[in-house]
Formats: C-alpha cells, sequence, structure tokens
C-alpha cells in the first residue's frame, strides 16, 4: 500500500483508474483522534504534549483575532454539529484506502515533512 500526502495525490491516482466511479472518500480509517494527535507531537517532539478538549464556543472566542466575528461564529456552528454528529470520520467502504489501496501519511511523517 503506497502512501499519500495530500488530496491531490488521490485524485491524481483516480486518473488512471477510469473504472472508479462516485464518491471517494479521502481520510484516515479509521480517524485519528485528539488524543492520537497528542501522542504523535509528544513522541516526536520528545516532550509531553497534552490534549484538551474546547466546547465549540470556546474554539470561537480563541479564533476571533484570526478570522474576525463571522468567521468564528461559522467555526463555531460547525463545531456545534460536528459535537453533536454520531460519527465525524469516513466510510470503509468508499476510502481512497480501500478502494485504491492508498494511505495517508502519518501524523510523525507530516511533522517531518513540514520541518518540526
Amino acid at each position: 500500500m503506497s502512501s499519500y500526502s495530500t488530496r491531490a495525490d488521490v485524485a491524481a491516482a483516480l486518473f488512471d483508474r477510469p473504472d472508479i466511479t462516485g464518491t471517494i472518500a479521502v481520510g484516515q480509517h479509521p480517524g485519528l483522534t485528539s488524543p492520537d494527535l497528542a501522542w504523535a507531537f509528544s513522541d516526536h517532539l520528545g516532550r509531553p504534549v497534552s490534549y484538551e478538549p474546547l466546547s465549540p464556543e470556546a474554539f470561537g472566542q480563541l479564533i476571533v483575532p484570526l478570522v474576525g466575528d463571522a468567521g468564528a461564529a461559522e467555526a463555531t456552528a460547525l463545531y456545534r454539529r460536528l459535537a453533536t454528529a454520531p460519527d465525524n470520520a469516513i466510510s470503509a467502504h468508499n476510502s481512497a484506502q480501500q478502494i485504491l489501496g492508498l494511505k495517508p501519511r502519518t501524523t510523525t511523517q507530516w511533522l517531518m515533512q513540514i520541518g518540526l
């Protein structure tokens, strides 16, 4: 199974597969959790990194300086909807991993690629 870094990698692979139709989910299956990310950062950086969940409202307030009030309100609404979703993950049956034999890069690979 080869790995991919971006959605563009998946799109390029699909050009070689005209037999594939429908929607292809791009992402990791099973999904990566926030504690998983904290562990990967800790392991890569060699120091403790912890995860602290935030409410959608608290997250929205933190990003106001970056995206303004309107952008923060949109992000808050999105995170409220995601928080109530029973499963915010891609399906195995239409994932790029399953259909194309591709796998997303790991968090450690990503951290190395961005030079962290």
